[in-house]
């Protein structure tokens, strides 16, 4: 294999969401692992002075092991994971927030419990076996979950449990289906960027979209708000 550069920076599902929130006016503190190494403690600082409150940032003994993602020429990722980062995530002080989004695969029980308390809860759609954890609005790609939108409800229910209320179903520049275990609804995308780098594009959706909600949007309109929001930054992006 052969590339023709190589960029390394701050990246990750809580890094593009809560990017996108900071960038509406919201208050964003970030629920994560870093290590106790140069590049943890550089990652920590770089995030207070993006505007992220860290205090719930876990700082633990150890050496930081980035994710290597492979971006070819047409858009095609492949993302490679250190083995062994299954830790259970935990927050480092007590949450209180009127909205949270989870793109994290294992979460303590401590954690559960606490994101069960707050008000608004969107959840990214693990491709891997996770912990449970409650959810009013799951997300994720049409292409990882089944075509079937029954038993993709199904899964999800599994995931986020009775509090469900909603599947987010995003599909690039064609229509985003909203699913909430009967209906159907899909809402057109607000503009279609011709782009081969996608990368934080669907964690950018995704804080936008809770934002909108955040703002007493209505879901379809939320996604629709979220799809126009995503596609400016992609835009800019790419310029």
């Amino acid at each position: 294999m052969q590339f023709s550069s190589r960029i390394t920076r701050l990246g990750g599902g809580a890094y593009y969401t809560g990017q996108q929130l900071l960038e509406l006016g919201a208050d964003v503190a970030v629920v994560s692992r870093l290590m106790l190494d140069e590049q943890g403690q550089a990652a920590l600082k770089s995030l207070s002075e993006a505007g992220f409150d860290t205090e719930y940032i876990v700082m633990a003994t150890g050496e930081t092991a980035p994710l290597e993602i492979f971006l070819e020429p047409n858009g095609e990722r492949t993302i490679i994971a250190p083995a062994g980062r299954s830790y259970p995530l935990t927050a480092a002080g007590k949450l209180s927030s009127a909205g949270v989004y989870i793109n994290a695969l294992a979460l303590d029980d401590d954690l559960v419990d606490q994101i069960n308390a707050q008000p608004l809860v969107v959840s990214q759609f693990p491709l891997k076996p996770a912990t449970p954890r409650p959810a009013d609005y799951v997300i994720s790609s049409r292409d990882d979950v089944s075509d079937d939108l029954a038993l993709a409800w199904q899964r999800a229910r599994q995931i986020a449990g009775s509090r469900l209320k909603m599947l987010v179903l995003t599909d690039g520049p064609r229509p985003i289906t909203l699913f909430d275990g009967s209906d159907a609804v899909e809402v057109e995308p607000a503009a279609r960027i011709d782009t081969a780098n996608t990368i934080g594009a669907g964690d950018r959706f995704a804080g936008a979209f809770l934002f909108a909600l955040l703002q007493g949007q209505t879901p379809a309109a939320a996604v629709w708000d979220a799809s126009r929001i995503t596609a400016e930054w992609l835009r800019q992006r790419d310029d």
